[in-house]
């Protein structure tokens, strides 16, 4: 085993919310075939895309040692001395279980599911892609003359892919003998119906008690008439995306109601009482938005006695990203944290986040604000009203 190994490109795949293909949601760009064109699930399996050519290339350059450059991500996070999605996996995985001499091995263990763009919600630090009311509220508001060229357009049609497509669902229950583990995801994965036929079926045929399922979920669903699947299942985890409080978390994630959220947590930590495999989790993205008030965030965190807290860096868009602030944020980010109240377990966290903020380069702002601005005057909002500080430092001024 060498230093750089990854296991991933051996037993995981990921589907994206419009229907394309990643060895994981880390990787920076999708699989491709011969042709460099994008694998389409409504024309191909997974199957075949994890036995492509491209996926034994990949493999190809792990077992050389190599660092491939679309795993930038963990490398940086690795980098910033925290433990990346890469170390996780080989922590989690007996190395010695792994076929890694096989370019086409038969260990699909790890399938992330994005099942399409489905979402309530229109989150500052996501977009189109993966939030069907992003990409409405894109649709409705363009100049162009025929809307219907506007990319958003294209993401709410390439967003309905796990809708009526057998290919993918049959494909899926082939699997299921030898998947350990679901990552499910969205858009917003309760307001998903096709994922919830595929546990009936996986319930049916007996194979749930060897799965694991964990879900990211934006809090604002309580899927009452399916939690009954769930005690037949390994394990059931569910992680919710929180990643400030009050009115700054309305604001970042547009749509939801922060009281709404809070009490919809405490039922699914009631039912994790009731139901010893169920376990809940928190996840926090960090980005510019709320790098400045992440005290105030772990503060309620501790209050809440999630089974795990994750920390999770936002990589892109880019503008968002805590290594892009302007160099005033940056420092008075940095001199918040350094001088923050933080529990153990989350203090060791906060120094990475320091150090990953110390490693980049910076930005202007320019980029940030424009992207901010646009989104203020379309909803009749303003950054200043609920997180003036990182505002002011960023440069933001909304009449600019």
């Amino acid at each position: 085993m060498n230093n750089n190994l990854c296991i991933l490109p051996w037993i995981s795949i990921e589907t994206s919310p419009v229907g394309t293909t990643r060895p994981c949601c880390l990787y920076d760009t999708e699989i491709t075939d011969p042709q460099g064109e994008k694998y389409n699930l409504n024309k191909v399996t997974l199957s075949e895309i994890y036995n492509s050519s491209y996926m034994q290339n990949l493999r190809q350059e792990f077992r050389n040692g190599e660092k491939p450059k679309h795993c930038r991500r963990c490398w940086a996070e690795e980098d910033a001395g925290r433990t990346s999605k890469r170390m996780h996996m080989l922590r989690r995985h007996d190395i010695n279980t792994v076929d890694l001499n096989n370019d086409t091995p038969n260990q699909l263990w790890f399938i992330d599911l994005k099942l399409g763009n489905i979402c309530n919600l229109k989150c500052r630090i996501c977009g189109g892609w993966s939030s069907s009311s992003w990409a409405t509220e894109d649709y409705s508001n363009t100049s162009l003359v025929n809307p219907k060229t506007h990319i958003a357009y294209k993401w709410l049609k390439q967003g309905q892919w796990p809708k009526n497509n057998n290919l993918f669902w049959d494909n899926l229950k082939e699997l299921l003998p030898s998947v350990q583990y679901f990552e499910i995801t969205g858009g917003e994965p309760f307001m998903i119906q096709e994922h919830f036929e595929l546990l009936q079926y996986a319930v049916d045929q007996g194979f749930s008690k060897n799965i694991e399922i964990h879900y990211n979920t934006n809090g604002t669903q309580y899927p009452e008439k399916y939690i009954h699947l769930w005690k037949e299942f390994k394990g059931v985890e569910i992680a919710f995306s929180i990643d400030n409080v009050g009115e700054r978390f309305e604001y970042e994630r547009a749509g939801a109601k922060w009281d709404d959220v809070v009490n919809n947590i405490a039922r699914f930590n009631a039912l994790r009482a009731e139901n010893r495999r169920i376990r809940t989790q928190v996840c926090m993205t960090i980005n510019i938005l709320n790098v400045l008030y992440l005290e105030e965030l772990c503060n309620w965190v501790s209050t809440q006695k999630f089974n795990y807290d994750y920390f999770n860096i936002l990589h892109d868009p880019w503008y968002m990203n805590i290594k892009k602030m302007t160099k005033t944020a940056g420092l008075m980010v940095i001199d918040s944290l350094k001088s923050g109240v933080f529990s153990e377990k989350h203090q060791s966290e906060i120094n990475h986040i320091i150090t990953f903020i110390e490693q980049g380069d910076g930005s202007d702002g320019v980029e940030f604000c424009k992207e901010i601005q646009k989104i203020d005057l379309r909803r009749k909002q303003n950054l200043l009203d609920t997180h003036s500080e990182i505002a002011l430092f960023m440069g933001y001024d909304l009449n600019d």
